[in-house]
């Protein structure tokens, strides 16, 4: 019926755009712009919302196999097309955005396909990538819930849709890909109401016989219940009571705040790199210096250990050469050695010879006479 209404919408604005073909004034370019969102934005946005229904009943048409008539043929055979679409529509929606990522700031170059990026900040991929989450959650979680009751894997279910809202989560935390603060509150209250609502079915459900434990899970799953619904009511009534002009004046200081943010963590990590890179090059470089500078230090006190030994032996030996020639002259001109006189050494020998010579002689003398 959705589809029906959108369709005759669509019809409505398009005779009408003809009728305004030929004049310029505001009425005819309330029409023509109301036209130009019909050729892609409502469509893909009706898709979006009836993409998790379509999936999950072409993948349980297709588990069920039955082709015993000509009319079950062809629902297998839409069925097919249908999953196939699921899969391939996606992809062909986030190309387009990281294909024209470089213009997303430009309003009339995001005017075609614009409901993708519904209030999401679009200066980063990691922020408009939140689209392509979107249809991976429920291509994924439609796939587990056509799993038969007697599966050994049915506890997939429960653990993919709590570990993929927890995920979601954190995406929204570190990235906050909405383009105000109250947006990315309001995304993630939302996500944290589901994934309590989803602890709380677990727990009310047969994992434990317990009844008291089963009351708290009942308290528990229908306050997440009310809260998930108030929350969405608190921000449809504030987004009435400020008005679009003071949301789209929010949204631009919100971009403002961010863009300075970014530019000054921009600076902070290329500084914080710059000097990461000088200490590492001060690191590779200071080994080579510091064994050079210890190599010339080194050498240096070699050869002035060297040249201060050559000096040292050269005085020892000139000092140890002096000695000896001085000792030389001394005993040359003294004529004395350890207090005895080399005269009376030549002069006792000379006294002795004498006396042996005589006697000699007057023993010669006595043998010739006898």
């Amino acid at each position: 019926m959705l589809l029906i209404g959108l369709l005759i919408a669509n019809l409505v604005f398009f005779l009408a755009a003809l009728c305004c073909k030929h004049r310029q004034d505001g009425c005819a370019k309330w029409v023509k712009d109301n036209l130009a969102q019909f050729k892609f934005n409502l469509y893909i946005r009706y898709y979006m919302l009836v993409y998790f229904d379509l999936t999950f009943f072409s993948v349980m048409k297709i588990i069920e196999g039955d082709n015993s008539t000509t009319l079950r043929k062809m629902a297998v055979l839409l069925s097919y097309i249908l999953f196939v679409v699921s899969i391939v529509m996606p992809v062909f929606l986030i190309s387009i955005i990281f294909r024209r990522f470089a213009v997303l700031k430009v309003k009339e170059a995001k005017k075609g396909f614009n409901t993708l990026l519904l209030k999401i900040d679009k200066g980063s991929k990691w922020r408009v990538i939140n689209p392509a989450y979107f249809f991976a959650r429920r291509l994924l979680t439609a796939l587990l819930l056509t799993l038969p009751i007697e599966n050994t894997f049915i506890f997939l279910q429960y653990v993919f849709i709590l570990m993929s809202s927890h995920a979601y989560i954190l995406y929204i935390v570190a990235c906050k890909p909405y383009q105000t603060p109250g947006y990315n509150s309001y995304v993630l209250a939302n996500e944290t109401f589901y994934s309590a609502l989803i602890i709380a079915i677990f727990i009310f459900s047969d994992a434990t016989p317990e009844l008291n434990i089963k009351i708290g899970a009942g308290v528990a799953l229908m306050s997440s219940l009310i809260l998930l619904i108030l929350s969405n009511l608190v921000m449809n009534v504030s987004q009435m009571y400020f008005g679009r002009e003071n949301i789209k004046k929010t949204i631009r200081e919100s971009k403002l705040k961010r863009a300075e943010k970014e530019a000054l963590e921009e600076a902070e990590e290329q500084e914080r790199r710059l000097k990461k890179k000088k200490e590492e090059e001060e690191f590779t470089k200071l080994p080579d210096e510091v064994g050079g500078a210890n190599s010339l230090s080194q050498t240096n006190d070699n050869n002035t250990t060297q040249g201060n030994t050559t000096l040292h032996e050269l005085n020892k030996s000139s000092k140890k050469g002096g000695k000896k020639k001085g000792d030389d002259d001394s005993i040359v001109d003294s004529g004395n050695l350890g207090g005895i006189n080399s005269t009376d050494f030549g002069a006792g020998n000379s006294k002795g010879r004498r006396g042996k010579s005589s006697k000699n002689k007057n023993k010669q003398d006595d043998v010739t006479e006898g």
